[in-house]
C-alpha cells in the first residue's frame, strides 16, 4: 500500500471522519480509521457501531490496499505535521508516515474485518439546505436530556413530519421544551422519527454555513446523510416519544416583550452569583415596563433591571439561569417575547416576528426572597 495524499485536505477529512471515533470500545477495530486507497482515492471510515462517518479525498495511488490505522494518534500525527503532502508506504503490518522532516511509523489493523453500516434500503427521504438544517440542530439540541437521563428516547430529538408538509424537531428533558419548523416534502412512506442528539450535533457540525442542499434518508432503524464526499448514518432511537403537545400551554396572563441581547447579558451577569446555588436560580419581577433581574448565594448578592414592554399583569417568577440563557442565545432575533400565567406554571419564549421556533422552560418554585 503506498499513497500520497495533501496535508489540509487529509487534515480536514480525518477532523470529519473521528467524530465517530470510538475510543473506548470493545472493539479495536472501532479504535481506528478504516483507510482504503484505489484509483485516486483515499477513502476514510469511522464507527462506534451507532453511528459512521465516511469521507473521501483525492490522492495518488501507487500500490492501493487498506488498513485500520490508530484512531487518535493518527489523526494527531497528520495534524502536527508540517508539509504539503503526506506519504504513506506500508510493509508487513507497519504504516511509514511521511510529510515534511518527519517520519513517523505506526502498526496498524488489516481491514477485512472492519464492522461496517450497510448502505440503506431508505423507503423516505427529504431535501433541505445545510445551514437550514444546521440551525434547526443548534435551536433545539440544547433540550435534549442528558446520558443520565433514564428515558433513553430523550436523549434523541423527535423529527416530526405533518401532512401540510412541515418538519418539526422537538427536544425536551422535562424542564425544557425546544421546536423548530421548517418546510420539508418528504418522498416515500412519511413517519416520524428520533434521532440520537448526539448524532444531529455530529451533523451539525459538518455542515456548511451555505445554501447547498443536502440529502436525508431513512430507513426503518437508520438515518443517512449524503453531502456528496461526505455521508453519515446512524442509528435510530427506538420507541415512543412523549406527545410533547399535551405539555404546551394555550392561555396566559402576561406577555411581556423585550430585546434579546439585553436580557442575555443581564441573566448571565446574575447567573455569575446564582451559579453557587443549588438550582442556578434568579428570580424575575415583570413590572409594566422594567424587569429586575436578581440573585444571591453564599457568595453574594446582584440585582440587574431592563427595560420591558408588559401586556398583562405583573409576576414575580424563578428560573435555573443556565436554562435561560442556552434558550436565549439559541435565538436570533432582535427581540423576544416571554409569555407567563404564574410563577409555577410553564414559560413560552418565542421570537416576536414569525413562528419558526418556540421554547417552553419550568421555572423554579420560589421558597425565600433572593
Amino acid at each position: 500500500m503506498k499513497f500520497y495524499v495533501e496535508s489540509q485536505e487529509l487534515t480536514a477529512a480525518l477532523a470529519i471522519v473521528t467524530k465517530a471515533l470510538s475510543p473506548n470500545a470493545e472493539n479495536e477495530l472501532l479504535k481506528g480509521i478504516y483507510m482504503s486507497a484505489f484509483g485516486n482515492e483515499l477513502y476514510l471510515k469511522c464507527s462506534d457501531s451507532s453511528i459512521q462517518i465516511e469521507t473521501k479525498v483525492p490522492c495518488i495511488v501507487e500500490d492501493d490496499g487498506v488498513a485500520v490505522m490508530p484512531g487518535r494518534i493518527t489523526a494527531d500525527l497528520i495534524r502536527r505535521m508540517k508539509g504539503k503532502t503526506v506519504d504513506f508506504e506500508s510493509q508487513d503490518n507497519t504504516m511509514t508516515i511521511s510529510c515534511g522532516r518527519t517520519v513517523g511509523e505506526l502498526q496498524f489493523f488489516e481491514g477485512k474485518d472492519y464492522p461496517s453500516m450497510d448502505d440503506l434500503n431508505g423507503d423516505m427521504k427529504f431535501s433541505i439546505k445545510q445551514n437550514v438544517f444546521r440551525s434547526m440542530i443548534r435551536q433545539t439540541a440544547i433540550c435534549c436530556a442528558d446520558e443520565k437521563e433514564a428515558k433513553a428516547i430523550l436523549r434523541g430529538i423527535f423529527m416530526e413530519f405533518t401532512d401540510e408538509g412541515v418538519l418539526n424537531m422537538v427536544a425536551l428533558d422535562g424542564f425544557r421544551l425546544a421546536i423548530r419548523s421548517e418546510k420539508a416534502q418528504v418522498q416515500g412512506n412519511k413517519r416520524n422519527v428520533v434521532v440520537p442528539c448526539r448524532t444531529m450535533l455530529d451533523i451539525a457540525s459538518i455542515l456548511a454555513d451555505t445554501d447547498d442542499e443536502m440529502t436525508v434518508t431513512f430507513s426503518q432503524s437508520h438515518i443517512s446523510i449524503d453531502l456528496g464526499d461526505t455521508k453519515i448514518k446512524s442509528r435510530l432511537l427506538k420507541g415512543e416519544y412523549i406527545n410533547y403537545r399535551n405539555i404546551l400551554p394555550s392561555v396566559f396572563n402576561t406577555r411581556v416583550v423585550i430585546e434579546r441581547e439585553p436580557y442575555l447579558k443581564s441573566v448571565e451577569l446574575a447567573a455569575l452569583i446564582a451559579g453557587d446555588t443549588q438550582n442556578n436560580l434568579v428570580r424575575m419581577d415583570f413590572t409594566s415596563d422594567m424587569l429586575n433581574i436578581s440573585a444571591r448565594s453564599e457568595a453574594g448578592r446582584i440585582n440587574e433591571s431592563t427595560d420591558i414592554n408588559l401586556t398583562g399583569s405583573p409576576i414575580e417568577i424563578a428560573f435555573n439561569a443556565k436554562y435561560i440563557s442556552d434558550i436565549v442565545k439559541s435565538i436570533d432575533d432582535e427581540y423576544i417575547s416571554m409569555s407567563m400565567t404564574s410563577s409555577v406554571t410553564p414559560c413560552v419564549i418565542e421570537p416576536v416576528q414569525g413562528g419558526n421556533y418556540y421554547y417552553l422552560v419550568l421555572p423554579v418554585r420560589l421558597l425565600v426572597r433572593a
